[in-house]
């Protein structure tokens, strides 16, 4: 039965003296199996509420509420039973590429279609049984988001090592028939999916358009932990290039023919390539941001329109700031950085951090650690009024880094105020002026690492 793991204030829950500890039996007579069954459970206004206490009570509520009201509970599990983990051993699991010491919600493998319809995670759908793809189409769990790979059978049996991975295309289709709305996506790896069997996945996938609304290809991600693991290698600048043409060929293609892009390359091409990103329109919805699709553009293109108010001079004698970045994000910061030179008081240094805990093929801003961020600046940022960190950098709920250092000990050990900002356009434009007040409501810190806004934890089922 789902257990409460924390009430949430001045919510229904709190109001009807609800507990940790305390467990969901029935809500209108229904068994409440996972998360899925608890959101169409709780889509009305007036509901009997069977709860099994922590002392062993069992208390009936009748209960009016709005349609869209929850009742303000975080479960012990995101899914409320139990989440469904990966059947897979991929010859690129980033899980694999982790060192043994991280935090074991780091180490979870999880491929579980509901958190893929509630949360966006990527699922391979080579651990969903027939009467689940059946419910997923029956209750319009909609839109998924995919990970194929390889649309070749026998290839994704080798690069998933799971002998049911070759039944995607007949998966796909059924929820397609079904109704039911896909983001795919491709991790390239250099000699086992690219060239003609790239072109393969994206002539086999585009078939199911518009239910499979987008396919991304990214690069793969190697970390210097890969011990005992296959050898397989990052993709090289000529590579990557070879990527982005062959991606431009079908986007020119299916944009004559289904008036959208519908294959994209991730950022991290264009920024092995050294090439510029591609303008806005050919991104479509820009549906694959969090795949890191797109996110170079949104951000320039948020610079060009916050641009005319930008002031002349900063407010005051002057400004020193730091701005921590990645190596990716390196070139389109500092040259977003330069637009600023005409202002008055105002002086900038931008500091890409080298992945020295992950390996430095590891190049982007989600994956830097406080560590890292400590050990090179140490003796670069004294005098600064203020050192800028990217949210991307720290876990949803917390200002945690992925090797559990936080915001405070950063701030500490370099001695300067710390203000976290979206990593965003705005929010890097805004942080460097020190207007961060003038942010929409958004993760992020001050200094003082007062949380201005209470973000939703997608490691918790909140409801």
């Amino acid at each position: 039965m789902p257990k409460i793991y924390k009430v949430q204030p001045g919510s229904l829950a709190e109001e009807l003296e609800l507990e940790p500890g305390d467990e969901l039996v029935k809500i209108n007579g229904q068994t409440i199996r996972d998360i899925v069954d608890l959101q169409f459970a709780l889509a009305t206004e007036e509901m009997e509420l069977e709860v099994k206490k922590s002392n062993g009570e069992v208390w009936v509520f009748e209960v009016e509420k709005g349609y869209d009201e929850g009742l303000g509970v975080e479960w012990e599990n995101p899914t409320v039973d139990r989440v469904h983990l990966c059947h897979n051993k991929c010859v690129f699991c980033f899980v694999d590429q982790i060192p043994s010491n991280m935090r074991q919600t780091l180490n979870v493998r999880d491929d579980d279609y509901r958190l893929s319809f509630l949360h966006g995670n990527f699922v391979t759908l080579t651990n969903v049984k027939d009467e689940e793809l059946q419910r997923i189409v029956d209750l319009k769990m909609s839109p998924l988001n995919v990970s194929v790979h390889t649309t070749n059978p026998e290839l994704r049996v080798r690069m998933l090592a799971n002998k049911r991975s070759g039944e995607i295309l007949r998966q796909i289709e059924f929820l397609a028939k079904g109704g039911i709305e896909m983001n795919t996506q491709v991790v390239l790896v250099p000699e086992w999916n690219d060239g003609a069997e790239l072109d393969r996945t994206i002539q086999d996938l585009v078939k199911f358009y518009p239910a499979v609304r987008t396919l991304s290809v990214v690069p793969v991600g190697l970390t210097k932990h890969r011990r005992g693991l296959h050898k397989l290698r990052p993709c090289t600048p000529e590579e990557a290039k070879r990527v982005i043409n062959q991606v431009a060929y079908w986007q020119e293609r299916f944009r004559a023919q289904l008036g959208v892009s519908f294959v994209h390359a991730a950022d991290e091409f264009y920024v092995i390539a050294d090439k510029d990103v591609p303008p806005g329109d050919h991104y479509d919805e820009f549906a694959q941001t969090e795949n890191g699709v797109g996110v170079i553009r949104i951000f320039l293109d948020e610079l060009d329109e916050i641009w005319p108010r930008v002031p002349k001079r900063i407010v005051g004698t002057r400004r020193n700031v730091g701005i921590v970045t990645s190596v990716s994000a390196r070139k389109t910061i500092e040259q977003s950085i330069q637009r600023l030179g005409h202002i008055a008081g105002l002086e900038t240094h931008v500091f890409p951090i080298v992945n020295d805990f992950y390996g430095h093929n590891v190049t982007v801003a989600g994956l830097i650690t406080g560590t890292d961020i400590v050990a090179q600046l140490q003796d670069k940022v004294s005098g600064l009024d203020t050192l800028l960190l990217p949210d991307i950098m720290l876990k949803d709920d917390a200002d945690v880094f992925l090797d559990d250092s936080t915001v405070d000990q950063v701030r500490d050990a370099l001695q300067i105020p710390v203000t976290v900002v979206p990593a965003t356009g705005m929010g890097l434009m805004y942080g460097v002026l020190g207007h961060t007040q003038s942010l929409p409501p958004r993760r992020r810190y001050e200094a003082t690492l007062r949380v201005l806004e209470n973000p939703e934890d997608v490691s918790t089922a909140t409801m």
